[in-house]
């Protein structure tokens, strides 16, 4: 069967804010004396679900988690609005809905951040549905967009999901759907997973 919907990553694939989130990871970890982050690759290399773990392995682990994760998110709402579009984000989506293509945006990110972050790039009317997250320290999408698919009435092979971290795969092994990774984002792509550089190289899989 062919793809008649593709559910989108927000964070990291269709919104360019790696490197914001970079900043403002290493701000929380200068306050716990911990060693920054010192370029994006660093960053990128050491992200990962659950975000538990990526704390973990950054040196903040179960005994300041909460408090440097609630430090995180105060800081990464301060700087709401910042990040841009990844290039052909904005064409590549707009070329699908032309297409008829149905797309559905999922994010780890909380409802109301989320609508700010969407607000200044006149995105969100291309979306049939926006799923987001109610726990930002258990931040998984896998019920949101499970109970989507669920109602959707299209079978999972007929969904791609494009992401950019392991998260977005292990939700689309586990409900049988296609996947891409953005390997642009906050991860870099694993070895003999399906990733793509450019955004609008999703067009040519439609």
């Amino acid at each position: 069967m062919g793809i008649r919907a593709i559910c989108w990553d927000w964070n990291g694939t269709l919104l360019d804010d790696a490197e914001i989130c970079r900043q403002v990871m290493n701000r929380v970890l200068a306050t716990h004396d911990r060693e920054p982050f010192p370029d994006l690759a660093a960053y990128r290399a050491t992200f990962r679900f659950p975000i538990r773990a990526f704390y973990a392995d950054a040196g903040l682990g179960d005994d300041v988690f909460r408090p440097a994760a609630e430090q995180y998110l105060g800081w990464l709402e301060q700087r709401t609005g910042e990040a841009a579009l990844h290039t052909r984000a904005e064409s590549t989506v707009a070329t699908l809905t032309d297409r008829g293509v149905i797309q559905v945006l999922a994010s780890a990110t909380l409802t109301d951040l989320l609508t700010r972050q969407l607000e200044p790039h006149g995105l969100a009317h291309r979306f049939d549905r926006i799923l987001s997250i109610t726990d930002p320290f258990h931040p998984s999408k896998h019920e949101v967009i499970a109970g989507w698919l669920h109602t959707s009435g299209f079978a999972p092979d007929e969904v791609l999901m494009i992401g950019d971290t392991n998260h977005d795969l292990e939700i689309s092994t586990g409900l049988g759907t296609r996947f891409v990774h953005f390997d642009g984002g906050h991860q870099a792509a694993q070895a003999g997973v399906h990733s793509i550089r450019s955004l609008d190289e999703v067009l040519a899989l439609v």
